[in-house]
């Protein structure tokens, strides 16, 4: 890992059989850059993969719900994509149109 960056990786199960899976780590525009290209082809290719110690690897449907927000308070911003569909039996449902 470079200088001054820093990752953080956890794993989180709920009561409700939630599994969540998340990772951060400080680094350059650059390599943000290449993480997103790196997601973005996999949401092209119908599959996310997500290297790492706490790795996982996403089916992602042919259609789901995106959100993009950003947000600022006094002294932070935050920018989110976020990808969601519901699932049966483990499966993709297909969103509506």
């Amino acid at each position: 890992m470079a200088d001054g960056e820093q990752e953080s990786e956890s794993e989180a199960e709920s009561a409700d059989d939630e599994t969540e899976r998340e990772g951060e780590r400080m680094m350059n525009r650059a390599d943000g850059a290449e993480i997103l290209r790196e997601v973005a082809a996999g949401v092209e290719n119908g599959t996310i993969d997500i290297e790492g110690e706490n790795g996982f690897t996403v089916a992602v449907p042919e259609r789901f719900e995106l959100e993009v927000e950003y947000e600022t308070t006094d002294d932070e911003a935050e920018f989110e994509v976020e990808l969601e569909w519901q699932l049966e039996d483990g499966e993709a449902v297909p969103a509506d149109e």
